[in-house]
């Protein structure tokens, strides 16, 4: 099996222009093929090239302030306190300061046990997928290889 047989097809995508408030817009609107929104999206230029990828722990960095623990000297800090801060984040902070931009990337023709031990070493969710001239043609999340492979498994 190989990747192509079960990546998503790239249908969305965010830019490096995008404030992070679009790019949460466009990552609820967007549904993967089993119906739930995708946690992460990568990002493209204007010549459809791989700039980076954005997941939502890259928007949690955002949104969550940097003062704050989950200990007890914080404990009077409340979301009501620091909302319009972090409002004014999302909206002013763009995609291109919050991407990484050191993207691991697949081929469409590669084997699926190697894009599971991509994912399983490199301790990432999504690959781009991307066909011989380099484009990215699609993405394989950590869930589909998962269930490809317990399904060969099991069947």
């Amino acid at each position: 099996m190989k990747v192509k047989d079960i990546m998503e097809p790239i249908k969305t995508w965010l830019t490096p222009e995008m404030t992070v408030r679009e790019a949460i817009q466009v990552m609820k609107s967007t549904k993967r093929m089993h119906g739930l929104p995708v946690n992460g999206m990568i990002v493209l230029d204007g010549a459809m090239n791989l700039v980076g990828i954005v997941s939502n722990m890259d928007i949690l960095g955002i949104i969550l302030p940097s003062h704050v623990y989950l200990d007890e000297h914080h404990s009077h800090i409340s979301w009501e306190s620091i909302r319009e801060e972090k409002t004014l984040a999302i909206q002013s902070i763009t995609v291109g300061k919050i991407m990484t931009e050191d993207v691991r990337v697949i081929s469409t023709n590669e084997a699926i046990l190697r894009c599971a031990d991509t994912l399983r070493t490199e301790r990432i969710r999504r690959l781009p997928v991307t066909r011989s001239d380099g484009k990215v043609v699609g993405v394989v999340y950590l869930r589909d290889v998962y269930n490809a492979l317990i399904s060969l498994l099991t069947n």
